[in-house]
């Protein structure tokens, strides 16, 4: 009977009391039972609200049974029933709200609470620096030890251990040593637990000489400080340390427990022999502790690392109540050994004993596979063969990102796809990201997409994971609107998102657009990092304007970039592009040691911009400053006075830089060729030719070979062009144009036909600057049909366009074969506005048919185009004095004067013997003038002999002496 009444008391509620009872202890009772709904009614809705009397005392047991029961929510009502009552609560009541809050991990709350005390006793302060040190920001915790110490309350034996683990957690050792002086000065330095904790902290922040003085300081010792003091000799590396203290700890009172034969296992594991592993598996056995699953499971690990397979697998067999990481670790051994079976079958007893593999089970177990000679498609198959025994396969997106890297094809990556629709991991944001990657690599951008649209609450990486597909695969402008569309969403973009674009952008070349959109992420307040200024330093090389330039300079400034060489050498050539050479020299000067790659950026931005003398007196100094140069350094001075006209000082500098030692590169031929060009010797020009089948480079290398095919024919010297055209080991179009176009230059238009022809019968589909040699070449022959034939499958045969060459082209081919009215007529119907050249074409074929209506036609609007040029004059008066139409004559004549053009005389050099000899009408030396005169008339009488007869409807000139 008494059983029944008591039950029945136990189990009353508030409306069935019949005995009186105060309020607190009613409300007292029911947070004893857990039943805080029933106690937060009563606050709310009180039997007799007139002898409502609350007190801190009335909150304290609801806060504390909100606290032992985890009833957050609960607690918050009576916090907030607290505030709206208006009572004054005290220190106690605000503590215990304090560690509700810190153990539901509102730090927030916690922080609100502690700072609306207007008193704080020493558990208040230990119930603030617990939430911050629980929650691993050991900052803020450190911060609130410092102010309780400042506001004179020290700590006791319960907070001390508590604020130096926080210090262990991210190895702050110099707060941890100010610690350490606290508890000296507390007078705590015998206490046993804040001693280990002061061990602990030292060893886990790797400082084992100061744990050592602690640990010779302690008189007496427990478990905890033997087992702190070995795991740390272990994790610092001090394997001798370790086995030094455990047998000093075997000959103390002290028995090793699990947690240090676990901590000192590991040494042995390390070791990889298997001799003494076994002499540690004895003494684990006779402690009795082998089949303990935390110490079973690590003498499992040890054996593998040992060699000792076998022994290890009889103690997995042995261990009791085996958990997920005793599997994991026995499993993990057969896969060390490449015995791939064997661990899948383990997998399987795994599943059958009622555990299945995680995360962590996967995780250890693909990267073996991808890293042992298994290809990804077996792992695929695995994966597939486990799901159809109904065995799991949770994949992490680790896993998924290393899987991604051995992928070999498309097909894979679809395999995996579908397993993942399956286990409806596709929805998940970062999984679908790491699938995003997978097709990006394979360059599958539609399917991407459609696995990021099927992303409902897509994060940060899975929009970022589609922004670097479309960059990485060109499509920078669809990157940079997922980027927008990502805004728009109401995420953030961060600076990987930004860094992608702009390197997408870098990649295709768009250098203006990724400048544009560096400078969109400065102005929407994201602040670039390194590799920011890493991607945009390309850019800078490609500008022509030094304003933008010196901009970007002043950013990389601003923000505290290292200025190193690299990034100064990178703005000295860019001044250099720009023409800036002053700013080049002032940034050049500023570095505090030049090395050879800054000394060639300066030297080739003087060079470039004509400043050869300043160039070579840069050189100079390198020399000077024991720098010595090399093949670049020598190759930037040929280039730059090839380029500038001085022919001679840029081959003796290529004789130079072999005297030197040096071994001149494809880069420093092709420069030297062409100042053979320009000087009309074809001595040099050959002799190079010779250094470039001595040095071994022959006629390997295609752009050496092109260029030396392009001095030849600018020599002159078509056999000799195309014997080497013939002897090159592959020949691409410039090749073929170069050959083209030197024998259209010559006048050998048949021959230019020719090799047209074979362009086309080797499969080798011509290109703008080759339509330009081959209209050229049937202009000169004459071949007016094959050439309009031609011109009209440019656009639709082979996609070229025709320009502004091409019609100047045909327009020469009209009228040398005179049809003038089809020449007017293809000018006015011409889509483009007709050039200077075009006219010039009209006009020379209109003085060759004597057409002078044309020939009127094409000189007024050359003389409008170019009124400076004498040579449209001449060629008018001299049509209107072969016509008879003296007036007009005279008349063009009085316009030259009356505009101040000046007829240039005309020029002509000649070789002999190495040196180069030029003449004109304005030289005055009779002797010369008289040696002309006779050699003219020598050629006179040897054309007659042979049989020409002279053409006298063409303007003349004579010399006279």
């Amino acid at each position: 009977m008494q059983g029944i009444l008591r039950s029945m008391h136990k189990h009353k509620t508030f409306c069935s009391w019949h005995q009186p009872q105060s309020l607190a202890e009613k409300l007292s009772l029911l947070s004893m039972e857990g039943r805080l709904d029933e106690a937060i009614r009563i606050l709310h809705h009180p039997p007799d609200p007139t002898i409502l009397q609350l007190t801190s005392e009335t909150y304290l047991p609801l806060i504390r049974s909100c606290i032992k029961f985890k009833a957050f929510a609960q607690g918050r009502q009576i916090h907030k029933h607290i505030i709206e009552s208006k009572i004054k609560p005290n220190v106690i009541l605000l503590n215990n709200l304090m560690m509700l809050y810190s153990k539901c991990g509102n730090l927030d709350l916690t922080l609100q609470v502690f700072e609306g005390m207007t008193e704080r006793n020493l558990f208040s302060w230990t119930a603030i620096i617990g939430a911050y040190s629980n929650s691993d920001d050991t900052a803020k915790a450190f911060d609130f030890y410092v102010k309780m110490i400042v506001s004179g309350i020290r700590a006791d034996h319960f907070l001390y251990p508590l604020v130096l683990k926080s210090c262990a957690g991210v190895k702050a050792l110099r707060r941890g040593r100010r610690i350490h002086a606290d508890v000296l000065r507390s007078g705590f330095q015998w206490d046993l637990v804040v001693l280990n904790s002061l061990i602990d902290m030292y060893a886990k922040c790797e400082n084992m000489g100061d744990a050592e003085r602690a640990f010779v300081e302690l008189g007496v010792r427990d478990i905890f400080t033997w087992t702190t003091m070995l795991v740390g000799y272990v994790r610092t590396g001090h394997g001798l340390e370790a086995l030094k203290l455990f047998r000093e700890m075997l000959h103390s009172e002290v028995r090793p427990s699990s947690t240090t034969l676990m901590g000192i296992l590991p040494l042995f594991s390390d070791l990889g022999c298997l001799k003494l592993a076994k002499q540690i598996h004895g003494f684990v056995t006779v402690s009795g502790s082998q089949y303990d699953k935390c110490v079973g499971t690590a003498l499992v690990d040890m054996y593998s690392n040992c060699g000792g397979l076998g022994f290890g697998r009889l103690i997995f067999e042995r261990v009791v109540e085996r958990d997920e990481v005793c599997w994991n670790a026995m499993i993990k051994s057969y896969l060390q050994m490449d015995l791939f079976d064997d661990a899948v079958e383990l997998l399987r007893r795994m599943h059958i004993d009622g555990i299945n593999p995680t995360k962590s089970t996967w995780d250890c177990i693909i990267p073996h596979y991808l890293r042992s000679k298994v290809s990804t498609r077996s792992v695929l198959g695995l994966i597939k063969q486990l799901e159809r025994a109904g065995i799991p396969c949770p994949l992490s997106g680790t896993l998924l990102d290393q899987i991604c890297e051995h992928v070999e094809d498309i097909q894979q990556v679809k395999e995996l796809h579908l397993y993942m629709r399956r286990g409806g991991y596709i929805s998940d944001s970062a999984m679908a990201s790491s699938l995003v990657d997978m097709y990006s690599k394979f360059e599958d951008l539609e399917t991407a997409r459609e696995i990021f649209d099927c992303v409902s609450a897509k994060e940060l990486d899975c929009w970022n994971s589609m922004i670097t597909c479309y960059a990485s695969n060109g499509y920078s402008d669809k990157a940079l609107e997922l980027l927008d569309s990502m805004r728009k969403s109401g995420i953030e973009p961060n600076v990987l998102s930004w860094n992608t674009v702009v390197s997408g952008y870098v990649d295709v070349g768009d250098f203006e657009a990724a400048l544009e959109v560096f400078s969109r992420m400065k102005w929407m307040n994201q602040k670039p990092n390194p590799a920011s200024y890493d991607i945009i330093l390309p850019v800078i090389g490609s500008f022509t304007n030094s304003m933008m330039g010196k901009q970007l300079h002043c950013i990389f400034f601003r923000n505290e970039c290292e200025m190193s060489k690299f990034v100064c050498t990178t703005f000295i050539n860019m001044y250099g592009n720009c023409g800036d050479v002053a700013y080049a020299i002032k940034l050049f000067e500023s570095m505090d040691h030049n090395d050879l790659v800054s000394w060639n950026a300066i030297i080739s931005c003087l060079a470039k911009n004509s400043f050869l003398n300043e160039a070579s007196r840069a050189f100079h100094e390198m020399k000077m400053a024991g720098v010595a140069g090399n093949i670049i350094t020598w190759t930037t001075l040929v280039s730059g006075y090839a380029q500038n006209g001085q022919v001679n000082e840029s081959l003796k500098h290529f004789r130079e830089l072999q005297l030197e030692g040096l071994r001149p590169n494809s880069i420093t031929i092709t420069s030297i060729l062409p100042a053979c060009a320009q000087s009309a010797i074809l001595s040099h020009g050959k002799a190079i030719h010779g250094y470039i089948i001595r040095s071994g480079v022959g006629y390997k290398d295609l752009f050496v070979g092109n260029s030396l095919i392009d001095m030849f024919v600018k020599c002159g010297c078509m056999d000799y062009a195309e014997k080497v055209f013939r002897r090159l080991l592959q020949k691409d179009i410039v090749s073929w144009n170069t050959m083209i176009q030197g024998y259209v230059i010559h006048g050998k238009g048949e021959a230019s036909l020719i090799f047209f022809n074979q362009m086309l019968a080797e499969g080798l589909h011509p290109d703008s600057v080759t339509f330009v040699g081959f209209l050229s070449a049937c202009s000169h022959v004459g071949m007016v049909d094959e050439g309009w034939k031609y011109f009209n499958s440019m656009d639709s045969t082979y996609g070229i366009t025709p320009s502004a060459k091409h019609y100047v082209c045909m327009v020469d081919l009209l009228g040398r074969g005179g049809h003038f009215e089809d020449v007017r007529n293809f000018i006015v119907q011409m889509p483009l506005q007709p050039s200077v050249s075009l006219w010039g074409a009209l006009f020379s074929a209109c003085k060759t048919h004597g057409n002078l209506e044309m020939a009127e036609y094409a000189a007024d609007h050359l003389i409008e185009l170019q009124p400076e040029k004498p040579w449209n004059y001449v060629e008018l008066s001299t049509m209107y004095v072969m016509a008879g139409r003296w007036n007009d004559a005279d008349h063009v004549r009085k316009m030259m004067v009356d505009r101040g053009v000046r007829r240039l005389h005309g020029c002509s050099w000649i070789e002999v013997r190495n040196r180069v000899f030029s003449f004109t009408l304005e030289d005055s030396n009779q002797n010369i003038m008289e040696e002309i005169n006779r050699t003219l008339l020598d050629l006179w009488a040897a054309m007659i002999e042979e049989g020409y007869i002279p053409e006298t409807n063409t303007d003349s000139f004579t010399y006279s002496g």
